[in-house]
């Protein structure tokens, strides 16, 4: 008997427990069935592929969650503290908020679905957030609601309402509620690169040993020729024979048989990289931090803003009412592209920031990775700078003194 596991922790059910309800298969416009299994993990296993997801989602999980409150226009922090502590700090108890991010990221990066369950305490509160990593989902309905099942690799089953999911999709064309499978396109990739990568392990492999034939220069018994043979491969053609050279007398002449293994050239093997690096919108300098200003800002604009477009609508949407967005409430994800950008760049924005009022002392000190000072939350602004309807009524005031000097002086 289970007592405790993170299946009960999660979903405040036993595994063990029978799901009475009938649910029926929800068939959408265009797919009578929707089933999606979770992505082979070959694809996942191959190292340039690992490092594409891995770069996105360290770059990913640097987005910084912001519960906000949009009101005629202005933008301030939201009253929900306990919900902006969980977002920042813990979503749940598994995991810290840079590896829940990550998480997210690896599994939408890696099936192109990535489902997050929203735990809610008596009152309604979140309490936790969950990235499901499912075995097979599917969408199903009951009494004119949308429900997802998921299946385990332990063999458990839950069922959960689509509004209690926060569901991100890439590649969401061809299906109405999945997004397409990386096994459509990028196996065929990944196949080739693990072709190339397994022929250049054999030809590394076959080099360490000496291959050839033994002619002896006298008549032998066969079990003494099968004797000599035997002897000659355990002294010279194993992993002990780091050298790769074999010692011979007049009895015996050693003919090496050459191999010739044919291998993709560099440029064969560029192309396939860059195919799948541009399967996940990436470049060789994000992959290996070499990047500058441009290039951060690029990327940033590229793959990590409409990501954390995607996180921000659907958090709100699945998280707060209708009547609460309608109030304003918000969760955004923000980066600090500054950080990234040259020191001259730097300072030549808060020069021109700083005087208008945009940013505090602290915010600049931010840029530079700094830490923050007492007082630091103020604004400054220049004097040359003034509001524009106390110019306009500066200036009526101006040309109304000067009319009444012109009319005096004809009087």
């Amino acid at each position: 008997m289970i007592l405790r596991n993170m299946f009960k922790q999660i979903f405040n059910k036993n595994p063990t427990d029978a799901i009475s309800e009938e649910y029926a298969r929800f068939m959408s416009l265009n797919n009578s069935v929707n089933l999606l299994s979770a992505a082979d993990s070959r694809n996942y296993q191959n190292l340039f592929v690992r490092v594409c997801i891995d770069s996105l989602a360290e770059n990913g999980a640097k987005l910084r969650p912001r519960v906000i409150r949009r009101t005629d226009g202005q933008q301030a922090p939201g009253n929900n503290k306990k919900l902006q502590q969980l977002l920042e700090y813990a979503p749940n108890e598994y995991m810290n908020a840079y590896e829940f991010l990550y998480k997210v990221i690896t599994l939408w990066g890696n099936e192109n679905n990535a489902f997050i369950y929203i735990k809610r305490d008596e009152q309604g509160n979140v309490a936790g957030l969950y990235p499901v990593n499912y075995s097979d989902c599917e969408f199903v309905e009951q009494a004119g609601m949308l429900f997802v099942r998921f299946d385990f690799m332990t063999g458990f089953r839950v069922v959960v309402p689509y509004e209690e999911l926060v569901h991100l999709r890439r590649f969401f064309g061809p299906s109405d509620l999945f997004g397409e499978s990386n096994e459509v396109t990028l196996s065929q990739q990944v196949g080739l690169l693990n072709t190339v990568n397994a022929g250049f392990a054999a030809a590394v492999n076959s080099a360490r040993y000496l291959r050839g034939i033994l002619k002896f220069n006298m008549n032998l018994k066969d079990d003494d020729l099968a004797a000599s043979k035997q002897r000659f491969v355990d002294e010279y053609m194993t992993l002990n024979n780091s050298g790769g050279v074999a010692a011979l007398d007049t009895r015996a002449d050693y003919i090496e048989l050459k191999q010739n293994v044919t291998m993709a050239d560099n440029s064969q093997m560029k192309l396939i990289r860059e195919d799948i690096m541009a399967y996940y919108h990436t470049n060789e300098n994000i992959l290996l931090s070499k990047y500058d200003e441009n290039g951060w800002s690029a990327y940033y604009e590229s793959v990590l803003e409409p990501l954390a477009i995607r996180l921000s609508l659907e958090l709100t949407r699945k998280i707060f009412t209708q009547r609460e967005q309608a109030l304003g409430n918000q969760i955004v994800f923000e980066a600090n592209r500054l950080q990234y950008a040259s020191t001259q760049s730097k300072i030549n924005l808060l020069k021109e920031l700083m005087p208008m009022g945009l940013m505090s002392i602290n915010e600049g000190r931010e840029v530079f990775n700094m830490a923050p000072v007492e007082g630091g939350d103020k604004r400054i602004i220049s004097l040359n700078y003034i509001d524009a309807d106390k110019a306009t009524e500066y200036q009526m005031l101006k040309n109304k003194g000067k009319g009444g000097e012109k009319k005096g002086a004809e009087g």
